[in-house]
């Protein structure tokens, strides 16, 4: 290059500006290696490709498409300057080119790794004349950590395993193994019913209300309270029509106090046979003995409910750890996290084949408070990400993948605990 000054600019949010300033003959030298590229594909008579003299040869090249050329050609020159820079933490004392400087700051001495491709803007840009090209980009943020080996979360008491959440469990597996023998005689305490139902409000048919063959088990929590009770006591064929109150707790806010109409018949009821629990039951699970499946059952409530609390006790520690965590945050890697929920909750629709905006109706929120609900969390786990990765340097750690993340966090929570 001859003489293109650049000059760097430090904006908010972890960003950086470049502007790349080209002189005449430095936009010059553009064109004629522009002229030179696009010379191949000209052919005029009586010369061989790319032997015709360059006057000649321009005059047969669109004048828009040589611009075109010799831009990208000043983009790519520029940027390739930038990443020189890039590439050393005291850029102002390069001799690849001559710079020029806003007031320098403790960011300006720091390596600028730019986190994305950089975006170009382009003033003018003619033969002959000055030009600039401005490039910007995320960089990684200075990060700074506080003083995380002070939280403390003590240890938690151990939950213990009780008979009833072994008979609990048990019976989860009996059920799922049962028989169903269809009958004529009215539905009991712990039969199958399948129902056909419409409800409405305020005399509106509710799509969502509404089924056709809709398994319940009488006597079990249902998604609808209070509605296997009414069911007890009928047969198949039986039509009936009654009216619940929705609780005030229930999950779909849009339903939560109704008064609800539901019109339902009965198509079919069902016996439920439920196994024995003995050696032949507990050898579908890989045990010889009825005791020693329920002793593998204790034990693995036992897991779970220790892995329930140090999943509590690990989100506490990242509340804590990201009050912590100092750092100029980079939009572009919210952005990126705000996608991958996005996303996320668009898939969990589509597999249950929701609609998005019945979905948000019925839980009386709107996508603009989603997104910001995202945003918050995004912005929240870009912090706790970049000061893990703070911590694992100091550590003397390298973090390779997802995994090794985690099992970072899995220490670091332990040692707080104690």
């Amino acid at each position: 290059m001859l003489d293109m000054e650049i000059e760097r600019q430090n904006l908010p949010k972890s960003r950086c500006q470049f502007v790349a300033s080209l002189s005449p003959d430095e936009v010059a030298t553009h064109f004629d290696y522009a002229l030179k590229n696009l010379a191949a594909s000209v052919k005029l008579p009586g010369f061989r490709p790319g032997k015709a003299p360059a006057n000649l040869v321009k005059e047969q090249i669109d004048s828009a498409k040589l611009r075109e050329e010799a831009y990208s050609l000043a983009v790519q020159a520029s940027w390739r300057e930038i990443t020189k820079l890039l590439a050393t933490s005291d850029w102002q004392s390069s001799q690849n080119s001559k710079q020029k400087s806003q007031k320098p700051d403790a960011r300006s001495q720091m390596l600028a790794i730019p986190i994305q491709d950089p975006e170009v803007e382009l003033g003018e840009f003619e033969e002959g004349q000055p030009a600039k090209i401005t490039f910007e980009f995320d960089v990684r943020p200075e990060v700074k950590v506080g003083d995380w080996q002070k939280i403390k979360l003590g240890k938690t008491k151990e939950e213990e395993v009780t008979d009833q959440d072994v008979d609990e469990l048990i019976d989860s597996l009996r059920r799922a193994h049962a028989k169903m023998i269809a009958k004529l005689t009215p539905a009991k305490t712990g039969d199958k019913a399948h129902v056909n139902f419409e409800g409405s409000v305020g005399g509106v048919r509710q799509d969502k209300l509404s089924s056709k063959n809709f398994p319940l088990v009488i006597g079990q929590a249902n998604t609808i309270p209070g509605f296997d009770e009414q069911v007890l006591g009928l047969k198949k064929g039986d039509k009936k029509k009654f009216q619940l109150k929705f609780p005030a707790d229930h999950f779909d806010k849009g339903l939560a106090e109704k008064l609800v109409d539901f019109d339902i018949e009965v198509t079919e009821v069902f016996d439920v046979i439920l196994p024995e629990l003995n050696d032949e039951f507990a050898k579908g699970f890989g045990h010889n003995k009825a005791e020693q499946l329920k002793k593998a059952i204790s034990l693995d409530i036992s897991t779970r409910k220790k892995d329930d609390q140090f999943i509590n006790q690990k989100a506490r520690w990242l509340a804590e750890f990201e009050k912590l965590v100092k750092a100029d945050l980079p939009e572009s890697l919210i952005v990126a996290e705000v996608e991958r929920s996005r996303l996320a909750w668009r898939a969990f629709l589509q597999e249950r084949h929701l609609n998005e905006g019945e979905w948000l109706k019925s839980r009386v929120l709107t996508l603009e408070q989603l997104e910001k609900d995202w945003h918050k969390a995004a912005t929240a786990s870009v912090g706790i990400g970049l000061g893990l990765a703070e911590v694992a340097k100091n550590l003397g750690k390298e973090l390779k993948s997802n995994e090794e993340f985690q099992e970072l966090l899995d220490e670091l929570v332990k040692k707080a605990i104690g």
